[in-house]
């Protein structure tokens, strides 16, 4: 992928910012809570790109679960976290700004041109140098020191190449796109997982091992579907294994163009049933139904990556053409303290300024509806998420991988305050306020190369360093039935007595 020219992207991005301030786009509720962040004061500042809603026929659709309000606790959680430490970054506190992008390419820009401008405001922070006779003044931060996000790589791959032209380093921790590898176009990018091509790899081994000779495919169009079911197209050749029909959903299709590339496997390609997806958690959602409406229950077995994983939003009302899934999410631990944060939730939680939301659509009421049924405010102020969803709780696939980016820009901003700032963080003479000046005001480029050379024990046994940040080698991956391990795998496909059998087929010209 060839860097943009930085004069037309910065224009485009500058028309861009115009635009959407003078649209107000969409009306009601969704709409307005684009406008809204979760932000908790710091004396140093990262930003924060999680989808937090869903999007659909409006911008910001439904609200997410899982990926958004899941993950955007789980950064609160691990700054608070990072704070609470006394050996890293002693004397100074992390900070958060996080948006929402909404699951949109577009939108999800326009939310990163805003760390970009608030920057902007404030590119050569000096503050006035402690002494015994004159005072700190306390700054107000502005300035952007990094960026955690976003979550699809059509997303990140747009907000990377901004980002790159403003020197703001950038850690994702759910984009696995094979673009996102080159270095030369995104200089300051990293991610906690690892490449498509690592996941595809598993997915055409997973089709060998069982002899599966002839599949179809189905791809989400854009860069995170195209680029890995090209890779998984040439590692499938590799092993001999056969592709059917090649299908690709498009941002735009409807209940038609779905129920089209299911008629397409069906009949068309009748002889291949199994079926592999490199599609978003919406589209895979999209083609169940479609599978559902054509009455084939229990018909295809799927082999998805972790567009699908385990999340349980394509399955709803979708189980019987579901069953027998096989989708592959990357090897993750629980972080274990967060569960207890999480399920300790209530319902006044301001600092997450989506949650209402949540909470509303959880217990379906409106904080209108909970206040007159929750009378007593000492028993309301005990509603507790862990009072609806504690037995069925399950940690969100990557929020370990949230919590790793925020620690290597702690443990990054640890390296450079070590460096550059003299003098016991603990005594009360030390220059604070000149130690954030300076961390604040070194080369994005430099802090970037610091950052990747930091290491820190993650929850799992390995250890993050300049290799694993940017591909996380080695990284193991996990078949799952539905949201459950895939141990024995025939026992999860009630409906055949054996493992199904692709025939490669040639049709009469």
């Amino acid at each position: 992928m060839r860097p943009v020219n930085v004069l037309s992207f910065i224009r485009v991005c500058l028309w861009w910012v115009f635009y959407m301030d003078q649209l107000n786009w969409g009306t009601g509720t969704k709409a307005a809570s684009k406008q809204l962040i979760a932000e908790v004061p710091g004396d140093i500042m990262l930003g924060g790109l999680f989808p937090v809603h869903t999007s659909g026929t409006t911008m910001c659709n439904a609200i997410n679960p899982e990926r958004g309000i899941q993950r955007v606790e789980a950064m609160l959680f691990t700054i608070d976290e990072i704070n609470n430490k006394s050996e890293l970054l002693p004397g100074i506190r992390l900070g958060a700004t996080i948006r929402d992008t909404c699951s949109a390419t577009n939108f999800g820009l326009e939310q990163a041109l805003q760390f970009v401008q608030s920057g902007s405001k404030c590119d050569h922070v000096k503050w006035g140098q402690n002494s015994q006779h004159q005072q700190q003044q306390q700054p107000v931060n502005l300035v952007t020191r990094g960026v955690v996000g976003s979550s699809y790589s059509s997303v990140t791959i747009l907000v990377a190449n901004l980002f790159r032209l403003f020197s703001i380093p950038q850690i994702s921790y759910a984009s696995t796109s094979a673009v996102l590898s080159d270095k030369r176009a995104f200089p300051l990018f990293a991610r906690t997982v690892p490449s498509d091509v690592v996941q595809a790899r598993a997915m055409a081994n997973l089709v060998s091992a069982h002899n599966w000779t002839y599949v179809s495919t189905v791809r989400s169009a854009g860069d995170y579907g195209d680029s890995g079911m090209d890779a998984f197209w040439k590692e499938a050749d590799k092993l001999g294994v056969c592709i059917a029909a090649r299908e690709v959903i498009r941002p735009n299709y409807g209940t038609d163009e779905l129920d089209a590339i299911v008629h397409v496997l069906r009949h068309d390609f009748a002889k291949a049933r199994v079926v592999v997806l490199f599609t978003g958690m919406d589209h895979t959602k999209l083609l169940l139904d479609a599978v559902r409406r054509a009455g084939l229950n229990d018909h295809f077995v799927w082999i998805a990556s972790d567009g699908w994983g385990r999340e349980n939003l394509p399955v709803s009302n979708n189980s019987r053409v579901a069953n027998g899934a096989l989708t592959i999410e990357i090897q993750s631990k629980p972080v274990a303290a967060f569960t207890d944060h999480y399920l300790n939730l209530g319902y006044n939680n301001p600092r997450n300024p989506w949650f209402k939301e949540y909470w509303e659509d959880l217990f379906g009421c409106t904080f209108g509806d909970t206040l007159r049924v929750r009378r007593s405010t000492s028993e309301k102020n005990k509603l507790r998420l862990r009072d609806k969803i504690g037995s069925d709780f399950k940690q969100e696939a990557k929020i370990q991988f949230v919590y790793d980016a925020v620690y290597a820009f702690a443990s990054g901003l640890h390296m450079l305050q070590r460096q550059l700032c003299v003098g016991n963080p603990h005594s009360p003479n030390w220059d604070k306020y000149g130690c954030i000046a300076k961390l604040l005001n070194y080369s994005g480029m430099d802090f970037y190369k610091l950052m990747i050379k930091a290491n820190f024990t993650s929850l799992y046994v390995y250890r993050y360093d300049v290799s694993t940040i940017f591909f996380l080698l080695g990284c193991v991956f996990h078949c799952y039935l539905l949201a459950f391990y895939c141990i024995f795998i025939h026992s999860f496909w009630p409906a055949f007595t054996k493992s199904p059998f692709g025939v490669c087929q040639i049709k009469n010209s």
